[in-house]
Parts: C-alpha cells; sequence; structure tokens
C-alpha cells in the first residue's frame, strides 16, 4: 500500500524538522558478527520505522532505540561504543542523559550490541507496561519489543537467529519473520527496516526500507530477496565471462528465483543465455521481460545481441 504524495511529504517534513514519529509497540533485533559486521531488523505499528529507530556502524555496534523513539540515541550510543564504552556503560549513560525530550528514561526501550559481542537491553517502567513487552540478549545479539501477542515472539526471533546461516542481513531477516510468524504486535504492523554496515561498506552494506504496507515483513523480505538476486546476476555475468558457462547459469536460475519477477533481472537474463548461445532460453526469458515491460522488451529487442532472433514471430509481434 504506497503512502498518498502529500502525507509522504509531511512525513518527510517531520522528520527534516527534526520532529521523527514515534515507534511504540515496535519488536526488533540487532547483532553484530565476528567480521565486524553490524544491523538491525525491525518492524512496528506506525510509518518509516526505518528512519529513526535502526543504527548501525561496522566494527562499532548497533542500536535499536523504541517505544518512545529517541533518534538522538543512535548516534550517542555509537559514539560511545567507539570510544570503548562497554553496551551496559553506554545504556547507563544515555539513560542518565535523558532530559525527557519526546518522553523520559521511563518510555525507553533499548537493544544494544557492541562489535565485540557484549550487549545489553533496557526497558523503562512505561515501555514495560506496554503489555507484552520484555528482552533477550546474549553473545552478539538482542532483541526486544512491547505491545507483543506474547513472549514467544522475542523467544523465536532468538531462537531462529541462532540456528540460522548465511549473512548476517539473512539472518536478521529470518528472526525477523519468525517473531512475524510468532504474532508479531497485537496490532499489527505498518512498516520494517533492514539495515548492515559491513567493513567493506559501500555496496556491501543494506539499507532496505517498507515505510507504510499491509504486510511490511512480507514486502521486506521481497526487497532482500531482490538484492540477492541482483548479487547473484552479478555473479553470473562474471562467470560467464571467465568462460564458466555452467556456473553462470546456477547463479541466472537463482536469481530468477528470488526475483519476484523483477523485469531487470529477466533482462539480463535473457542477455546471458544469448551469449551462452541459447536461443530457446533467451526467448524464454524475453517471453517473461515481455510480459512484465512490454515497453523495455521491444527496446531491447532492437540490440544487435538478439539479430539472430529476428525471424521468430513472437519478436514480430513486439514491434
Amino acid at each position: 500500500m504506497a503512502v498518498p504524495p502529500r502525507q509522504l511529504s509531511l512525513l518527510l517534513s517531520l522528520l527534516a524538522a527534526g520532529c521523527p514519529l514515534t515507534a511504540s509497540a515496535t519488536w526488533s533485533i540487532v547483532a553484530c558478527d565476528p567480521d565486524g559486521s553490524c544491523g538491525v531488523a525491525v518492524s512496528t505499528h506506525n510509518l518509516a520505522v526505518g528512519a529513526s529507530v535502526p543504527y548501525a556502524q561496522a566494527r562499532v555496534g548497533a542500536i535499536a532505540s523504541q517505544f518512545e523513539t529517541r533518534p538522538a540515541h543512535g548516534p550517542q550510543a555509537l559514539a560511545l561504543l567507539g570510544r570503548g564504552k562497554t553496551p551496559v556503560a553506554t545504556l547507563d549513560a544515555l539513560i542518565a542523559a535523558d532530559d525527557g525530550e519526546d518522553g523520559d528514561a521511563r518510555d525507553r526501550q533499548l537493544g544494544l550490541v557492541a562489535a565485540n559481542g557484549q550487549s545489553a537491553t533496557y526497558t523503562g517502567s512505561h515501555a514495560l507496561a506496554a503489555d507484552w513487552a520484555g528482552a533477550r540478549h546474549g553473545e552478539g545479539f538482542s532483541v526486544q519489543g512491547n505491545g507483543l501477542t506474547g513472549p514467544r515472539v522475542l523467544d523465536d526471533m532468538r531462537d531462529q537467529f541462532l540456528r540460522a546461516h548465511g549473512s548476517l542481513a539473512e539472518r536478521l531477516m529470518t528472526a525477523l519473520e519468525a517473531g512475524q510468524a510468532a504474532g508479531g504486535q497485537r496490532i499489527g504492523a505498518m512498516s520494517a527496516a533492514l539495515i548492515v554496515r559491513t567493513p567493506a561498506g559501500g555496496w556491501a552494506d543494506v539499507d532496505l526500507r517498507v515505510d507504510a504496507s499491509a504486510h511490511p515483513v512480507q514486502d521486506l523480505r521481497a526487497l532482500l530477496d531482490r538484492r540477492q538476486a541482483h548479487e547473484a546476476m552479478l555473479r553470473a555475468e562474471r562467470l560467464q565471462r571467465t568462460g564458466d558457462s555452467e556456473a553462470a547459469s546456477a547463479e541466472a536460475r537463482k536469481a530468477l528465483a528470488l526475483s519476484h519477477d523483477w523485469d531487470r533481472i529477466w533482462r539480463r537474463a535473457a542477455r546471458l543465455a544469448m551469449q551462452q548461445g541459447d536461443r530457446p532460453l533467451a526467448m524464454a526469458r524475453l517471453d517473461t521481460l515481455q510480459r512484465l515491460n512490454p515497453q523495455w522488451a521491444q527496446e531491447e529487442m532492437s540490440d544487435p545481441l538478439y539479430a539472430a532472433l529476428g525471424l521468430d514471430p513472437r519478436v514480430a509481434g513486439w514491434r
């Protein structure tokens, strides 16, 4: 469900003015990996949770500031961790310095993990009264939430994160999905976000947001899948350039399976098939591109790469 332009403009104006929306009734997971990657996955029944709740910095740590969110807690926590403060000492400092802007310490719920794996949580008395509220934390992770359907939400998030495999982004996403499957928030959800800051930085980082949706966690998964589809397609193209067509084909199939019908992935897969000399496969992939984006399919067929397909009657009908 898209946000109407006027409402989105108002939201962005509020954020720019330093008046971010609070995120009461929120659930999140914060984690860091031994390689220094740190991230947060979060969902809430409010707009644009990714704009104010999650913060992370590679080789430093990550924090979620929720219930009555105070966005300043993010940069402050990362600065303290960067100066060598422990997560417990960092949270103590944040709470002690809380001057009551947008609520006070009683209204905060914080989950914090340092890059060395130490973790800590804080839930103020007002946040704790948002039944059900609580937190779980351990080496390298912290899960916390309020206004939940029950403790199973956090228990399942923790358990799924600890037994999951793959990248930090994938494990955070899997944990958020486990919380949703366990009931999530009593009143439902509206937005979700996933951020991961890596030592490599740049395109290796993940920053995905669903600002308003009837199914934000499901839509966030689709965004992560598409990102992974793009990465798989890049691998396929590199492998093809090195002459490993079999491995390239396997990566292309993986990309298409994760694409959620992203037309760009189907176009690149069609080009790969033509480079491999597999015209029937290229034509099948172009058929899908034509269904998803007829204008782009028509433009694509003007490329000399597809000259050998010029006599196919389906191609003639696209022009």
